[in-house]
């Protein structure tokens, strides 16, 4: 095998301290193609020149980087990003101590290779990988079953062997049991206090973004009637989150059926519309990228133009170079231009302010991942503004601020900093808030603080529950913290194209593309 041990070598040095994944059988068919002995020379070279492309194939395979079809899938919209932020995403990928490790590492092998056969140590250490997995699941079998009353074993164990204890049973009965969520929204013509709603979809931020910058008690967020700590937004990538936030009225959907369309009872707008709101779409950006408005206007179902954002000033430049504009300015214009409407109307309103590679004039640096603060900043405090306009304006209206996921700004063993393939806990438990504006007493109230695991459905039925039991009119109807208590809750479950993620017990579990299924430490 020669020199390529210290490929082995560095591979599971990754591997064991959870950089990368090892998938054990390409990689000993591989070294045994190394090691078999070749006596003519030409064959062994021309077998060096065919390894190197295959061992850097192999490298990527084994890695968390997106899977081959993903990149190719995504190619088009890679190729928009401007070349300052590719130069960006290419830096984060520089670890210092593990480049320290693999430094260390070929200085011992240059020192060892002569003394050492060090192929046999290769060969052990990847047949190492399948038996510390068959020890870990006997471990955690055994476990288990300690950890269980004896009787509870015996009586359960042939009920609850098939689903309990495997991973794509429970997930397939979760979607089973998502399925069968349906919330219809009743007509708010005929109420005595028809109210606004506005949902508030900001990209790009989570509960552990707000940790990672030391800022989880953001006064925004004291502002809203109540805030949901376990709120997953489920997935990590625009396009699938405007989908899922606007199929709020049923249950949490497979990533690939939302892409077959969704039918009117499932779709959010669809139902505003036939309540009798007038529906509004607004972007802080052209929507041009990954055809976000076309998704908008598709999959989600808002089928009318989407309203005009020119009038803006633009604060930033996005990740492809467009428009970013600014959120308080065109916040406030819309509520002007639309301040004689006398209908109850529906807002969707977009920003992508914190989205990972935006470039602000004049700031101090050019890091996205410097700048995010300061953007922040900025956002919440726009946000802030428009909804004092709001209780100005007096018109009873519900705020929704639902963030699409997090920027995955701490980044982790597996993804590097604003990657967001793998959806994580990090990544899809976000911020989510309500508040009502206009109701009689509500400025008093605190801010009710929801921890049970919740998503978008939970959203649907709180809107259907504020029409037919309307809080503007009379009393008020049922108490906020009654309703929110009544919420239905959603075990967490992410996913991306390849990915999923699943809680699991006290845990989380992480099937890969492959389909198998390995512990996920977040």
């Amino acid at each position: 095998m020669g020199d390529w041990s210290l490929y082995f070598f560095a591979k599971l040095c990754l591997y064991y301290g959870g950089f990368i994944g090892f998938h054990w059988l390409p990689n000993l068919v591989f070294a045994i193609v190394l090691a078999f002995p070749l006596e003519v020379p030409l064959v062994r070279r021309a077998r060096t020149v065919l390894a190197i492309p295959l061992a850097i194939v192999l490298l990527y395979y084994d890695s968390w980087l997106p899977s081959f079809g993903r990149v190719v899938s995504q190619a088009g919209a890679l190729l928009e990003f401007d070349r300052a932020y590719l130069l960006e995403l290419l830096g984060r990928f520089a670890n210092p101590y593990v480049l320290a490790g693999m430094i260390f590492l070929a200085v011992a092998h240059l020192l060892l290779r002569q003394r050492v056969r060090l192929a046999t140590f290769a060969f052990a250490g990847i047949l190492s990988v399948p038996l510390a997995s068959l020890v870990a699941g006997w471990q955690t079998g055994s476990s288990q079953e300690a950890d269980r009353p004896a009787a509870s074993v015996a009586a359960s164990a042939s009920a609850n062997a098939a689903v309990a204890l495997e991973p794509s049973a429970q997930l397939e009965a979760f979607y089973a049991a998502e399925e069968k969520k349906r919330v219809a929204l009743p007509s708010i013509l005929g109420s005595r206090a028809p109210f606004d709603v506005v949902l508030l979809h900001v990209c790009s931020l989570s509960w552990d973004d707000l940790a990672y910058l030391g800022e989880t008690g953001q006064p925004l967020l004291n502002r809203f009637d109540a805030v949901f700590r376990n709120f997953n937004a489920a997935s990590t990538y625009s396009g699938p989150s405007v989908m899922r936030v606007l199929r709020s009225t049923c249950g949490q959907a497979k990533h690939d059926e939302m892409y077959q369309g969704a039918p009117n009872e499932c779709n959010l707008f669809h139902h505003f519309e036939r309540a009798g709101f007038e529906v509004h779409g607004l972007l802080n950006h052209d929507g041009a990228f990954d055809n976000f408005a076309r998704t908008l206007r598709g999959y989600g179902s808002l089928s009318q133009a989407l309203d005009d954002n020119r009038f803006a000033p633009v604060a930033m430049r996005a990740f492809d170079n467009s428009p970013v504009y600014a959120d308080g300015p065109l916040l406030a214009g819309w509520l002007e231009r639309h301040a004689g409407t006398s209908r109850p109307m529906a807002l969707y309103y977009n920003t992508i302010t914190l989205h990972d590679g935006n470039r602000v004039p004049g700031a101090n640096s050019s890091s996205s991942l410097v700048t995010f603060k300061p953007r922040l900043g900025k956002l919440l405090a726009d946000l802030d503004r428009f909804i004092s306009l709001l209780e100005q304006r007096g018109r009873p209206t519900v705020v929704l601020f639902v963030p699409e996921h997090g920027a995955g700004l701490r980044g982790d063993k597996m993804q590097i900093a604003g990657m967001r393939e793998i959806p994580s806990p990090a990544v899809t438990l976000v911020p989510a808030a309500v508040k009502l504006i206009g109701v009689k007493g509500a400025e008093a109230a605190k801010t009710e603080v929801v921890d049970k695991p919740l998503s978008h459905f939970a959203l649907g039925t709180l809107l259907a529950g504020f029409i037919a039991d309307n809080p503007f009119e009379g009393d008020g109807g049922k108490p906020l913290a009654q309703r929110l208590q009544a919420l239905p809750e959603t075990p967490f479950v992410s996913e991306n194209a390849n990915i999923v993620v699943m809680r699991r017990g006290d845990g989380y579990l992480m099937r890969s593309p492959s389909g198998n299924w390995t512990a996920f430490k977040p």
